[in-house]
Parts: structure tokens; C-alpha cells; sequence
């Protein structure tokens, strides 16, 4: 489960700024929407708001940019073009089995090299006093490193910069790198990212072709919950459409399928409406092919504590769906999944029923920088949030920053003027 995630000189963000998905629990309301350790206090869900190109997207692509390295895949990333520096920096303090782990790298993104790794394992006494036991860090610039494993020190040196020191050795000669490889790489595992505006029905067809398991149950469960006109949602390995109209879409549709195995797989997606099959593809609106998509990933993420990242939840989405999907997070049955999203959808700032002041963030940016914040950092005697508070209301008048002020009329306006 993800604690803290940091970030630094990563695309938009030039200075540090720091995630948390850390409960306060000096708050004790909302703990349903809390998974509790003696090592750290995880939010179940977190929603990122804030105008475009602000840093919300950003945000997300940074830790999928960590993912990616902690499972030694390629990747791609920039540093922030106006800091004068190439080196990006990304960290993270996560709980793994009970305990509480850190790790954090410096990339230098012209010379393709790692400059800088840290990873240690936190222990919190009963105090909240907190102790590190460093596994192992380096610095390729100063040339300088260290272990607890002495063997492990003695040939940190001579680890290449091209590679993070999990994938530098052969850790089953060092223990304590190898319960780093274990840990980071079940972390990394356990992050999954979706952008709404790009989902793909695939893994719910994958599902679906195992009618009588658990999962497959439960996806359907979650699509009919979700459109009450279905009274059914199956894949049917063989079935006879029937094409009533001739017009040219439906001949472009037989021929598409007809070379399309994909396509294929799709349309053999049937929901059953008042008790007649139909092709999903065809028929179902394109909020509910998202929900079909979407419902995999939800069950998936429940079923095996999986830290589900969706960017746009409410693209295409009716606000009461969104706002129940969050609800599945927030919730007793949720034992240790996470949800992390980016939203324009304002209906969803409520922290009366749905969320706690620490899990809904906000970016913005000036002339400077970008800035990543939590509405718990707005507080009741400095201003005037409380947990009876319009939030819709107070974020629609500006109160939190992150708010476009786009004039467009004006800007429209103005030009014409101009030409006049």
C-alpha cells in the first residue's frame, strides 16, 4: 500500500511535492475510508482536482514512471524545462506484509543513467517515533555508497549507472537486496493505471470467458448494478447477430467483424435487455461500454489489494457511478486496495458522506511552479473548513486555488475589437 509518494523536477513540478496517502487519524471520522497499521495509516482512496495542465495527469504519470523502473521496464520520461537540471527525482514510503519500506532514485534523463538510489526499511515505535535501517544507498556523482550487508558493500561500486541495484546483481547472493527486489517489485505489481478516454474491454472479455468463477460474478454483478436496463451481461463463444437495417454502418460493422478477431471478441459481448441479447458493441451507450471496461479492473483490485490509478474516473461516466466506484474503496469489505484518481467532477467533493478532508487534492500552478496540496491543509480556524462545509461551494468560489478562470468570452471579445 502506498504511504507517500514524492516528486521532484518531473515534467511540470520543478520543486519537491509530496502525495500522501497517509491517514491523520487525529480525525476519526470517515474510518471506513482508513486501512490501519501500527506502521502507517493508508487512505483507501484519494481524488486529485484542479485545472488542465496543472499537473494532475503528472502527478499520475510519475508514479507510473516509478512503476515502470522498479519493474526494470522502458520508459520515458522528461525533467521540469525551465529548472536548468536533468535529473528527475522519485521516491516513495509504502507498507509491504505490515512493514513500512522507503526507496527513492535520481534519474538523470540526458545521460540515461542513475545518479542517486536510497532504499531503507522504517520502524515506528508505539510513539510514532520513527527509526531507519538503511539497506543500501549510492551516489554514482560522489562515488559513494553503503550497506548494512557488508558483502553488499563491498561491490555497490561497481553496480552500472544504467540499471537500479536490484537489477545490477544476482540478488540471491545478498539477502537483504533480494528482500528489496521482493518488495519493490511486488509494489510495483500492484500498480495498475487506466486512462478513462483509452479503456479497453479486453481483460473483462478474459473475465468473462470463465462464466462460473467468482470474479467473472462479480464483474457482472457490478455492470448490471451500474445500467438497471441490463438484466444480463455475458461472452458468448458463438452466437448469430441479426443486422435488421441495411444502411452502410451495419455493412461496415459485418465487414469489420468479419477480419477483425478483436473486434470480434467484442461483439460477442452480449448484454441482455428485458430478456432479448444484444451486441454490446452495438447497442450499449459508451458510458456503459466504460463500466463494462472498467468493472474487471474495479473486482481485480478489490479481490487483491491492487493500488488502481485512473485518470478521467468521470470521463463519460454519470456522477452517481463515480461516486459509487469510490464508494467501493471507501468501504468496510475494502481490506487493502487503493484507489487514486484525477476528476473534473465537483459533485464528488463531499466531505459529509463520501471523504475525509486528507483524500481530495488539489494542483495549480502560477508564473513559479506547480503546486500539488490536501484540503486538510485548509483548516476550520484559518479557513472556516469544516466537516459541515459546502465544499462544492467553496471550491466554486475560488477558496482552494485550483480553480481556471478561463474568460473565454472576453478573450473572444477583445480579438474581435481588435479587428474592428
Amino acid at each position: 500500500m502506498l504511504l507517500k509518494f514524492t516528486i521532484e523536477n518531473f515534467e511540470v513540478f520543478q520543486k519537491p511535492v509530496e502525495l500522501s496517502m497517509e491517514a491523520n487519524l487525529h480525525t476519526r471520522k470517515f474510518l471506513s475510508n482508513v486501512i490501519q497499521s501500527s506502521q502507517g495509516n493508508a487512505l483507501k482512496a484519494l481524488a486529485i482536482y484542479g485545472p488542465n495542465n496543472t499537473g494532475k495527469t503528472c502527478t499520475i504519470e510519475a508514479i507510473v514512471a516509478y512503476r515502470d523502473v522498479l519493474l526494470n521496464r522502458p520508459f520515458r520520461f522528461s525533467a521540469n524545462v525551465f529548472s536548468g537540471s536533468n535529473v528527475v527525482r522519485l521516491g516513495a514510503e509504502f507498507l509491504s506484509d505490515g512493514t513500512r519500506f522507503t526507496y527513492s532514485f535520481d534519474y538523470d534523463t540526458n545521460a540515461e543513467a542513475y545518479q542517486r538510489e536510497h532504499f531503507g526499511r522504517i520502524e515506528i515505535d508505539e510513539y510514532g517515533n520513527r527509526k531507519e535501517i538503511v539497506y543500501f544507498e549510492r551516489d554514482t556523482q560522489s562515488k559513494t555508497s553503503y550497506s548494512i550487508d557488508a558483502k553488499l558493500r563491498d561491490i555497490i561500486g561497481l553496480s552500472s549507472k544504467d540499471s537500479i541495484l536490484i537489477y545490477a546483481f544476482d540478488t540471491s547472493d545478498f539477502p537483504l537486496l533480494d528482500e528489496a527486489k521482493r518488495v519493490l517489485r511486488k509494489l510495483a505489481d500492484s500498480i495498475v493505471f487506466l486512462n478513462m478516454n483509452q479503456i479497453s474491454p479486453l481483460k473483462t472479455i478474459e473475465v468473462l470467458k470463465k462464466p462460473d468463477t467468482i470474479e467473472a460474478k462479480k464483474v457482472v454483478s457490478l455492470i448490471k448494478a451500474a445500467d438497471l436496463d441490463i438484466d444480463d451481461f455475458q461472452y458468448a463463444e458463438s452466437i448469430e447477430i441479426e443486422f435488421k437495417s441495411d444502411d452502410d454502418k451495419d455493412e461496415r460493422l459485418k465487414k469489420a467483424i468479419q477480419n477483425a478477431d478483436q473486434l470480434m471478441d467484442q461483439l460477442r459481448l452480449i448484454s441482455v435487455h428485458r430478456g432479448k441479447p444484444l451486441p454490446s458493441i452495438k447497442f450499449d451507450s459508451s458510458g456503459t461500454k466504460k463500466i463494462v471496461a472498467l468493472a474487471s479492473y474495479i473486482v481485480e483490485a478489490l479481490e487483491k489489494g491492487k493500488i488502481l490509478i485512473i485518470d478521467e474516473l468521470d470521463s463519460g461516466l454519470q456522477f452517481k457511478i463515480s461516486r459509487e466506484i469510490i464508494s467501493l474503496f471507501n468501504n468496510y469489505i475494502n481490506a487493502s486496495a487503493q484507489l487514486i484518481c484525477t476528476t473534473h467532477d465537483v459533485s464528488l467533493l463531499d466531505i459529509k458522506t463520501l471523504f475525509r478532508k486528507d483524500q481530495i487534492w488539489f494542483t495549480d500552478k502560477d508564473i513559479h511552479q506547480a503546486y500539488l496540496y490536501s484540503l486538510a491543509q485548509f483548516t476550520a480556524e484559518k479557513d472556516g473548513v469544516r466537516s459541515e462545509s459546502d465544499i462544492i461551494d467553496k471550491y466554486s468560489k475560488g477558496a482552494f486555488g485550483a480553480l481556471p478562470d478561463p474568460s473565454l468570452v472576453e478573450a473572444l471579445l477583445s480579438v474581435s475589437e481588435e479587428g474592428e
